[in-house]
């Protein structure tokens, strides 16, 4: 049996980044990577559909290259502050010859718990169940094979616009690409970057992208609740540029190098070089004042992401923080601070390949989508764009139905 090949997207406001791997069964191996900048893309939503097209198309130039892969088909993050999940409950008749739960009554009572009101313009993108019930026996993994007349289910509904949806499906297919799968990328990031025992235990997910930051939280192994804030890296370079008057550019790559969280942990004598926007000349600057500029967006959005989790936080063992706006130095320990629980700065494991090129925190998202793709594989599942389903880890308890 031949091994297959996974394409990954993953479109963000500031880059596409296109992973290509080879499912060996065992392990993924990584063939290529191609980025390009995004364009036509605001906070996570598709506001320029030709211009997201040809962003698109740049990255998947760029990884056909590096892989000596033709790619025609990928699955595909959706992000954006449209994104959010809500509980669902269902219940259905068993009837099922013998009285015993079946794949039909799974089937009806998941498609029972997808009918809730009040959905207009959105879409089921994930639906995932927490538990089964038969008659009076609660907290079933998988009911089939139970007698009872009675079987319900308590489920999260991870939703999305339909008309972002439709967005992205048309960018994509403007890009000639096949859709094997659409993931949420907070799940995609989660897919990417979680461990089995933090999945077990409990604990909060959190991507901080260049628009947005994707909150994902989890308990006893299922989704309880997916968030998108509508703050990101792009604000730390927006004040940065503001307050050292200098272009996005500019203060894009000071925040990069230079930028910091903690004004204390800076060298007071320390300088770094601002070009002003004119371009003409320069300007040395204490580093620190990097700092002062940075801390308080930093704060504000680490009390962002505690309000995000307030609900949930209560013995909430940890916080596995990803994305490229985490690497800011400082922010991990910040976000620390303020929340006051155990926080790991995460980035891609186990791959084989050219693993190095998919190492870092903002690669947390295609990687998920390249472990999803590879997990749906492997238990026969396949993707549709109106009808996508969690997989692997992270739904552990649903079938494929459908």
């Amino acid at each position: 049996m031949s091994n297959r090949r996974l394409v990954g997207v993953d479109l963000g406001s500031a880059k596409v980044c296109c992973a290509v791997a080879e499912d060996d069964g065992d392990v993924l191996r990584v063939l290529g990577v191609g980025e390009a900048p995004s364009s036509g893309v605001r906070k996570g939503a598709i506001t320029d559909p030709d211009a997201a097209t040809q962003s698109i198309s740049k990255s998947l130039d760029a990884a056909e290259r590096a892989s000596g892969v033709e790619i025609d088909s990928a699955l595909l993050t959706l992000s954006g502050r449209h994104i959010s999940s809500r509980s669902s409950q269902a219940v259905v008749s068993v009837t099922s010859r013998g009285g015993t739960v079946g794949s039909s009554d799974l089937n009806r009572v998941l498609q029972a718990s997808r009918a809730v009101p009040g959905l207009e313009g959105e879409e089921v993108i994930h639906l995932i169940p927490r538990q089964y019930q038969v008659d009076e026996r609660a907290g079933l993994r998988d009911p089939r094979g139970v007698q009872g007349s009675r079987l319900s289910v308590e489920a999260e509904l991870v939703l999305a616009s339909s008309a972002h949806l439709a967005a992205l499906v048309d960018c994509a297919h403007s890009a000639g690409l096949r859709i094997d799968d659409v993931v949420v990328q907070p799940l995609a990031s989660a897919e990417g970057v979680l461990r089995d025992s933090e999945l077990a235990s409990g604990v909060a997910v959190v991507d901080v992208g260049a628009g947005t930051t994707n909150v994902a939280i989890f308990w006893g192994g299922t989704i309880r609740r997916v968030e998108v804030l509508p703050v990101g890296g792009q604000n730390v370079t927006n004040d940065l540029a503001t307050g050292l008057h200098c272009d996005q550019e500019e203060a894009e790559v000071l925040k990069c190098r230079h930028g910091h969280c903690d004004p204390e942990q800076v060298l007071i004598d320390e300088m770094v070089t601002v070009v002003g926007r004119s371009h003409v000349g320069a300007e040395e600057v204490p580093r620190r004042w990097l700092a002062q500029i940075v801390e308080p967006r930093a704060r504000e959005m680490a009390q962002m992401i505690g309000q995000a989790l307030e609900e949930e936080s209560e013995g909430l063992p940890k916080l596995v923080l990803t994305g490229g706006g985490a690497r800011l130095r400082g922010f991990a320990a910040c976000v620390h601070e303020i929340l006051e629980m155990p926080v790991r700065l995460a980035v891609p494991e186990g791959l084989g390949g050219l693993a190095d090129q998919l190492g870092l925190p903002e690669h947390a998202a295609a990687v998920g989508l390249l472990r999803w793709g590879q997990r749906s594989s492997s238990r026969g599942g396949h993707g549709n764009v109106r009808n996508t389903r969690s997989a692997g880890r992270l739904n552990r308890w649903l079938h494929e139905l459908f």
